[in-house]
């Protein structure tokens, strides 16, 4: 029997199921195959700069509220010598991970040690390998890497693997051949939604289904409804894996669902095996959902579900049919977020490639809070050409609205992006910096802005630190808080 040892190297994340592993875990499943998961998720590596996780930095902050009593630390181990151990003890046939270009590098030097002792091939997919399938290469260590949606071309190198036959032609998968040739096959046909294997969600610790959600701990199920996404933001590796199908002449702009019959038909299945008492629908912008099917899928929902979510959504398709937030509340929504990114529209515009006109988001914020439900804002601060007055024009944005949540981030330029080009050509970033960064995007910029017109790193990390509180504070006490950063950046 094929054995194989899934990674899912997390640095950042203590409590979240990359669906992404899950689904290849069920396509694995299907195949007959024996699978372990080789999981950092809840250790700290010794010889990594990362201390704090994503929640604890976000309650940190005050966009997480603080359950009481609940603050799991991490282990402090060598996850190397954890890795080698976890090889010796399963002796996988393959080696299998998902990686983003901020993980990849300290990804494959974890497991390139064993990786070269015992022989073992190791392949890599998602958002990394889709968007810069040479510069994975870079590393001899890979011996396979899939581009794109994964589910069959995985499955079918399983299959393939158990016959003892070639794989070197299946589609999506690029293969390094023993005199270091590289095969480049073109990427096959987009999936049905309905025909993705079930998620394995086995695969995981159940502390990955046990979260913070407005300061309750609860049992999570997490759910993808949607692929597809024809925006093209310039901070978003969306447009990205678009260009790399359309290079291949297929068109993955469009957006395709779960049928509700059967997607509700995986969530009651689900709910009844893992007993989960909240929803998170991973979908980028699942209000696109064509009417009809958004209204069956709440009814079916409701009787064969009954659980509160979470979902996110862009403001615009709320506006345009308001009647979908009417079935989302209905649904049992408990919480819409909606990327706000910048309260400057000349910034959307020009440097985020998201022509959003002002007063779209309180528009749609309205609607969403007039039918009950609680709202969440996803802010970036960062951002080539953003001055600190820009910065306070995101803040004023939010406290107009006044979200029950909201998240700040510094922009990280992914791979993939058109602003990370943006920010290559001006110098703001170096072509490899991703192999010597040290300390997590989630406490500190990315970018060397020339400061001024932008604000310097120490003044971002203040207002991230301190957005919670410009959201909520009085309005003069605001506006002398805001009149004293902006008199110390001129200084």
């Amino acid at each position: 029997m094929v054995r194989v040892l899934f990674v899912y190297h997390n640095e950042i994340e203590e409590s979240f199921m990359p669906l992404s592993l899950a689904s290849l875990g069920g396509a694995a499943k299907e195949e007959g195959v024996e699978t372990k998961l080789f999981d950092s998720s809840f250790w700290r590596d010794k010889n990594s700069d990362v201390v704090e996780s994503d929640r604890q930095v976000r309650e940190r902050t005050g966009e997480y509220k603080r359950v009481e009593g609940y603050n799991p630390q991490r282990e402090t181990v060598d996850i190397k010598d954890r890795f080698m151990q976890a090889v010796i003890d399963f002796k996988p046939d393959l080696i299998a991970a998902t990686s983003t270009s901020y993980e990849f590098r300290s990804l494959v030097d974890i497991v390139s040690e064993a990786k070269r002792r015992f022989k073992i091939p190791l392949i890599v997919g998602g958002p990394h390998t889709t968007v810069s399938p040479e510069k994975s290469f870079e590393r001899p260590e890979v011996d396979m890497i899939c581009i794109g949606e994964g589910e069959v071309a995985f499955a079918e190198l399983l299959k393939r693997m158990k016959q003892q036959k070639n794989y070197s032609d299946i589609p999506n998968l690029w293969i390094r051949t023993p005199d270091g040739h590289i095969i480049k096959n073109g990427l096959g046909a987009l999936l049905n939604m309905d025909d993705l294997p079930e998620p394995d969600w086995d695969l995981f610790d159940e502390r990955h289904r046990q979260r913070p959600f407005e300061g309750q701990l609860m049992n999570y199920g997490f759910f993808e409804l949607s692929r597809g996404c024809p925006n093209k933001c310039s901070y978003c590796i969306n447009a990205g894996k678009t260009a790399v199908y359309k290079a291949s002449g297929i068109d993955s702009r469009g957006f395709r669902f779960h049928t509700p019959k059967e997607a509700v038909r995986r969530m009651e299945k689900y709910k009844a095996r893992y007993n989960f008492n909240h929803v998170t629908f991973i979908d980028d912008n699942l209000s696109v959902m064509p009417l009809e099917d958004l209204n069956c899928l709440a009814d079916l929902y409701r009787e064969k579900v009954g659980i509160k979510f979470f979902a996110m959504s862009r403001p615009e398709p709320l506006i345009a049919n308001p009647r979908k937030v009417e079935i989302f509340a209905k649904m049992g929504c408990k919480m819409i977020a909606l990327g706000a990114e910048s309260g400057n529209e000349k910034l959307r515009r020009e440097i985020l490639n998201r022509p959003m006109k002002d007063g779209i988001l309180e528009k749609s914020a309205e609607i969403i809070k007039k039918n009950g439900i609680k709202l969440c804002l996803f802010n970036v601060i960062g951002f080539p050409t953003e001055t600190l007055e820009m910065i306070f024009e995101t803040i004023e944005l939010n406290r107009r609205i006044q979200p029950d949540s909201h998240s700040v981030r510094f922009l990280h330029p992914y791979p993939g992006t058109s602003i990370r080009e943006y920010c290559l050509a001006r110098g703001y970033i170096t072509p490899d910096y991703e192999e010597s960064i040290k300390a997590s995007f989630l406490v500190e910029p990315i970018l060397n802005l020339p400061s001024p017109p932008h604000p310097t790193k120490q003044q971002l990390m203040h207002i991230k630190h301190n957005f919670g509180k410009y959201i909520r504070m009085p309005q003069t006490e605001y506006k002398e808080a805001r009149a004293e950063q902006l008199k110390a950046s001129q200084t």
